[in-house]
């Protein structure tokens, strides 16, 4: 058999069962344990297929266990991010020197801001997917020192907290886990819970990316007073009574439409 039709029936074969091992592979079709590892290392590099010891796996079996954290949270209410990171972004000045927490809120808030760029702008950020992912001239990326979390993607650390302490923003723009009047806004992570109130403290403003799905959700470790936010952006999936309870409690909530002009 020839090696193009070989692979290509080797890569209906793991589709079909989930995957395969070399051994299994190579009594099937005659051929020795390297070949098929070759095989395997091509279809592999073509994306065809996942390489796991002594074999490979389905891409579509794979992905649940190599996926991480921070990809999985970016499939989550993503109309509702957009909506809320171009309203945020109105709440950017010419000039200014912020801060951008690592949040898939926050990335979409970068991304609107590459796309429709102030005069200048110093932006700095704990995301590596913000670094990486933002080109624009107008718009002077720093990332913070610190060790990466590479399932979260998110620089922390003692590094990150004593580089943020001697900086001096004109906005924070932060997130977490949930929002509730009773615990604010709040996050599992340590790191994060740190890192947070380092770039708070030298901020003149603090204000929160949270979708509707994050209301009435807390975790472990505080990161604001709801109160202590100077805005909280959310999207117009939260119902009124929720909107009408926070504003009674002032907390100065500003709905960003699902609709532009809306």
């Amino acid at each position: 058999m020839a090696r193009a039709l070989r692979q290509s029936d080797i890569l209906e074969h793991i589709e079909r069962q989930g995957g395969a091992s070399v051994s299994e592979l190579a009594g099937a079709y005659g051929v020795s344990p390297i070949t098929i590892h070759r095989d395997l290392e091509q279809l592999a590099v073509d994306g065809l297929v996942v390489r796991v010891r002594g074999g490979a796996q389905a891409v579509s079996r794979a992905r649940p266990d190599r996926e991480s954290a921070f990809v999985k949270r970016q499939r989550e209410a993503q109309v509702s991010k957009a909506a809320i990171a171009a309203r945020a972004a109105e709440l950017v000045e010419d000039g200014s020197t912020i801060f951008v927490d690592a949040s898939t809120t926050a990335l979409e808030l970068a991304r609107h801001l590459a796309a429709y760029p102030p005069n200048a702008l110093t932006l700095l950020t704990t995301s590596p997917a913000i670094a990486y992912e933002l080109s624009c001239s107008a718009i002077h990326v720093i990332v913070a020192p610190g060790e990466v979390d590479q399932n979260l993607r998110v620089i922390g650390g003692r590094w990150t907290v004593e580089f943020l302490q001697d900086l001096n923003f004109a906005v924070a723009f932060v997130s977490g886990f949930g929002l509730t009047l009773e615990l604010g806004l709040t996050t599992g992570q340590r790191d994060i819970a740190d890192t947070l109130h380092a770039a708070r403290s030298g901020a003149e403003r603090t204000v929160a990316l949270v979708d509707a799905t994050k209301f009435g959700r807390s975790a472990l470790l505080t990161i604001a007073d709801a109160r202590e936010l100077t805005v909280v952006v959310v999207d117009e999936l939260l119902p009124q009574a929720v909107r009408d309870e926070y504003a009674a409690a002032g907390v100065n909530l500003v709905v960003a439409p699902l609709e532009p002009g809306g």
